[in-house]
């Protein structure tokens, strides 16, 4: 058997294996082999090292991919110029993306009028969870509660809640925004208690000041209850002023 027939056959063992990363780099890695007088075992570390690198990457698209963002937002694209209570927040935000919050259940809210931020920012440090490769999932309240009041109805709640519960980090858009039913409220309350009890971080967005969310759930105390369980270990974020969205239109 030749060089090339040998190297097809290795390349398909590698593939049959599932080891893209090697399968990608054996023609590469041998062909400098002896120039580079590389021994057997150097030979293996590069490869071990491509397949490992191989899978990080894998692993983070997927992260991408699961937490289903409806656009990619990153921290260098956020303007902290464009008004005061975007400089006020600057530093202790940018101090989250050493993702240290997630080990101490910490949860980072992010209040104040539309089109100032809010949603930019949650994103933005939901997406650098997932660079790290964590369990994220990012979605607009209204989605995710029509989401487990389907599955109460058909019987598959206990699934969909797993999804929302095991995320180390949940970001929930646009909380207590729209009223809510009575099943709505219960399964929002069981969502934000189960993840207190783990000491899994939940960021929310908002529009509503905690005071006037007994406006949104039909009972004040279950109200109540889910802003103490999310504001007992958190980061708040008041973000207030003149809104961003005419200017990015214009542009």
């Amino acid at each position: 058997m030749n060089d090339d027939d040998l190297l097809e056959l290795v390349l398909e063992k590698l593939r049959w294996l599932k080891l893209p990363g090697m399968a990608g780099i054996l023609e590469a890695t041998t062909g400098v082999a002896a120039d580079e007088n590389l021994s057997p075992l150097q030979v293996m570390d590069r490869l071990a090292d491509e397949e490992i690198a191989s899978r990080k990457r894998r692993s983070v698209e997927r992260r991408i991919k699961l937490a289903a963002f409806p656009e990619i937002n990153t921290i260098d694209g956020f303007d902290f110029a464009y008004s005061p209570a975007r400089k006020r927040v600057k530093s202790r935000y940018l101090a989250l993306h050493d993702l240290g919050f997630l080990e101490r259940g910490i949860n980072p809210l992010f209040i104040g009028s539309p089109g100032t931020g809010k949603t930019y920012l949650a994103r933005a440090l939901a997406y650098r969870a997932c660079l790290a490769n964590k369990r994220v999932v990012f979605v607009s309240a209204p989605k995710m509660l029509n989401e487990l009041t389907g599955a109460d109805l058909h019987g598959t709640l206990d699934k969909v809640l797993r999804k929302y519960v095991r995320a180390e980090l949940l970001v929930v858009d646009d909380f207590a925004l729209l009223e809510m039913d009575p099943t709505q409220a219960k399964l929002a309350f069981q969502v934000i208690s189960e993840r207190y009890a783990h000491r899994r971080s939940t960021s929310i967005t908002t529009n509503r000041a905690f005071k006037d969310w007994p406006r949104v759930f039909p009972d004040a105390l279950n109200a109540q209850v889910i802003a103490e369980r999310l504001t007992e270990r958190c980061e708040r974020f008041l973000i207030n002023g003149k809104s961003y969205r005419p200017m990015a239109n214009k542009s």
